[in-house]
């Protein structure tokens, strides 16, 4: 009796013993077919991009660790060292990725402990990022791609020159390197005046009576050119920060309504049609729009310059001497930049 009461025992402590580890291999596995369909379902509210780029970078990682599944993922320490090579902000992009797809999966809180560690290194990421922005410099890894606006100006300067050169106004045929000539040279023009994203990516031409019959639930979404016999303004309702300020309408400067009209009549573009396509017809990317630029960029000044970096090239030449005088008289005033902005600057 005494031996088999022992054996009952074991067979218990085993039983248990295998249960528990069971439940914690369960608990601990990380399973996932279609991350874009987990991600969407779990945040129906996010945009159908930006779930796009999360899948880009997941399968990303997937592809350092030689794995189609994420498993990898439960040791943090081994993914921190594949992203060491990589630019922090980069690195950051990556953390937001995992942590997004372990909450669109973590239905039974098993991942809460392995979230809270991601999100720990992501927000020690965002506080570098973020002490970087506030110094007023530009970082290290965008040095070496800055230049002076004058730069961008003699650059599209070259490129209208080629355009005559060409002969490209007169032809009836566009070639593939006149289209890519002429997306570069109006996409750069459009951004020097009017410095958005990339939300000239899949915008749409309309004329002013057609864009008035639109309704609220046809608009979504959707960004235009709205055209009239004396004037171009833009209607933006997809773009980074919708949620915050709404529908948008931006008056074109004259200067780029011409440019816009040559382009429009030179690719042939009717209404409705998507404006910046390519040389087969298929509409530019948010990515391509990017690309584009940096291709364009590097081949006249031997930069690779982003829609993000026109952006800081722009707003630097505008206000960057604003901004040194505003740090200057809050030194003086015993105030930060802030405090003086909200408290003491009024319009008059």
């Amino acid at each position: 009796m005494r031996y088999f009461n022992a054996f009952i025992k074991i067979f218990l402590n085993y039983f248990y013993l295998k249960t528990n580890l069971n439940r914690y291999y369960i608990n601990m596995s990380i399973k996932s077919n279609d991350p874009s369909a987990d991600i969407q379902k779990a945040r129906p509210k996010i945009k159908a991009t930006t779930v796009k780029q999360y899948e880009i970078q997941l399968k990303r990682l997937q592809k350092l660790f030689d794995t189609e599944g994420w498993d990898f993922l439960n040791n943090i320490d081994s993914v921190k060292d594949k992203l060491s090579d990589k630019h922090f902000t980069t690195s950051r992009n990556y953390y937001n990725s995992i942590i997004v797809l372990l909450m669109a999966l973590n239905h039974d809180k098993a991942h809460d402990d392995l979230i809270k560690k991601y999100v720990t290194v992501r927000d020690s990421l965002n506080e570098k990022y973020a002490e970087e922005q506030s110094s007023g410099k530009i970082s290290e890894k965008q040095k070496n791609n800055f230049v002076e606006l004058n730069e961008i100006q003699k650059m599209i300067k070259t490129m209208e020159n080629e355009i005559k050169k060409e002969k490209i106004k007169k032809k009836e045929k566009l070639t593939k390197n006149d289209i890519e000539l002429l997306n570069g040279y109006t996409i750069f023009s459009f951004l020097i005046r009017l410095p958005t994203r990339n939300d000239m990516s899949g915008m749409q031409l309309i004329g002013k009576t057609q864009y008035n019959k639109l309704s609220d639930k046809d608009k979504k979404d959707i960004n235009y050119l709205v055209r009239e016999k004396s004037k171009m303004f833009l209607v933006l309702n997809e773009y980074k920060t919708k949620s915050k300020y709404g529908e948008k309408k931006i008056d074109v400067p004259k200067d780029l309504e011409k440019i816009l009209r040559m382009y429009l009549k030179l690719t042939k573009k009717n209404n409705l049609d998507i404006i910046f396509t390519n040389f087969k017809g298929e509409p530019i990317s948010r990515n391509g729009i990017s690309q584009l630029l940096i291709k364009t960029s590097k081949h006249y000044l031997d930069k690779s310059i982003s829609t993000t970096m026109m952006r800081k090239i722009i707003l630097s030449d505008k206000f960057a001497e604003v901004n040194g005088e505003k740090q200057e008289m809050a030194h003086i005033t015993g105030h930060d930049v802030s405090t003086m902005d909200s408290v003491y600057i009024k319009e008059k």
